[in-house]
């Protein structure tokens, strides 16, 4: 906690608390779209070079038809990845909760679950239900995460007797208003409301 006012410190807290799912969604589509456009680019520049092209516009066409495609596939894969982290992330927290259950709960686990194919299939129940509940929840995450950062450096940013006052009601206010961000984002758009009909004509 600073002594003193930190603007930077206090805008860079203030925009992942208030927008911290956005920026985390623009962030890794920008960010696979970058580096797909630049892979995909120099292996065209690769292939053009090896291919003995000399004209200047084949490999400014060409570079920059591969960069589009590259981005595209970039975000594609990117967002793949990102769902697939988020996956193993809960595979694994279920893994370490059976484990964790079994230790604690020695004779109940074996009253219920008897076999070695009891068992594997008592892991793999558990590893699928966290990697499917971590991923259906990965949004939330992401909100409560980019929240509780952007409090803490909002809370680095001013003097430590305010701090202390406002770092719970900025951490669930901006729980709150990034819901609501998510929510009017997931909302379908509501088609125009049809007119009366008029009275009938003769």
């Amino acid at each position: 906690m600073s002594p003193t006012f930190e603007p930077a410190l206090i805008i860079a807290g203030l925009a992942l608390c208030l927008f911290g799912w956005v920026l985390y969604w623009a962030g890794l589509r920008l960010l696979g779209a970058m580096c797909g456009a630049i892979a995909v680019a120099a292996l065209a520049a690769i292939v053009i070079l090896f291919g003995g092209w000399q004209d200047r516009w084949v490999w400014i066409i060409s570079c920059a038809v591969a960069a589009v495609i590259g981005a595209i596939v970039g975000v594609f894969l990117i967002t793949r990845a990102h769902y697939f982290l988020f996956f193993v992330t809960g595979a694994l927290v279920g893994a370490v909760a059976a484990w964790a259950i079994q230790a604690s709960f020695a004779e109940w686990v074996e009253s219920h679950v008897s076999g070695s194919l009891g068992h594997v299939l008592y892991y793999v129940a558990f590893t699928l239900a966290g990697g499917l509940l971590v991923l259906l929840a990965h949004r939330m995450i992401v909100v409560a995460l980019t929240a509780f950062f952007g409090t803490v450096l909002f809370t680095l940013g001013v003097p430590s007797r305010y701090a202390v006052w406002l770092f719970l009601p900025l951490f669930f206010g901006s729980l709150l208003v990034q819901t609501g961000i998510l929510r009017t984002l997931g909302e379908p758009a509501k088609p125009a409301p049809k007119p009366p009909p008029g009275p009938p004509t003769k």
